[in-house]
């Protein structure tokens, strides 16, 4: 499985702009033209001119403008500051949920995937409690047994107590100690 998400920007509870809008934006910003920037994403220019003005008329100011060019024509288009805050706050946000979504790591320490070979299963023998952390000896299926220190809060929470089964997940220096409900 791969997490995927879909990014927009909302104001006041409505959409604003997405992915197809921010790259609207970043072609015109680009191409300094909406017909050149249309042609880059293949979409029509009345779609394009009024999902423009949609945004406009739901922030209540240019995120555009256009200019004309000199004697020859070459005219165009350019954001304007709102626009191109727009087109920034979106691609930050766009850029921190991809790099979150590529963070395997992120994604295991929120218990979403840790590979096979780094889980073992095993039963409490021993558990001692201190003020801060407590000791907790495992006997694994294979014939030996692991200590891990873990906070008594987790302790506590988890319910650990001498006898019960619990998967083990080793991850670089770190022992995770997990009691699943149904073993």
């Amino acid at each position: 499985m791969v997490p995927k998400t879909k990014i927009w920007l909302e104001f006041e509870g409505e959409s604003l702009l997405g992915r197809g809008g921010a790259k609207l934006l970043e072609n015109i910003e680009k191409e300094g033209s909406l017909t050149k920037a249309i042609k880059n994403l293949n979409i029509s220019y009345r779609y394009a001119w009024g999902y423009l003005k949609k945004i406009e008329k739901k922030l209540g100011g240019p995120i555009v403008e256009t200019f004309k060019g000199g004697k020859d024509g070459g005219g165009g288009m350019r954001l304007t500051p709102l626009g191109k805050y727009l087109m920034r706050k979106y691609n930050r946000f766009e850029n921190f949920i991809r790099l979150a979504l590529e963070n395997s790591e992120l994604w295991e320490a929120c218990g979403f995937s840790i590979p096979d070979k780094n889980r073992l299963s095993g039963q409490i023998v021993n558990v001692e409690i201190g003020d801060l952390a407590a000791f907790i000896q495992i006997e694994l299926k294979k014939p030996f047994t692991l200590t891990s220190i873990i906070t008594t809060k987790s302790v506590e929470d988890l319910k650990i107590d001498n006898g019960d089964l619990i998967n083990i997940f080793i991850k670089s220096t770190e022992i995770m100690v997990d009691k699943p409900e149904n073993i």
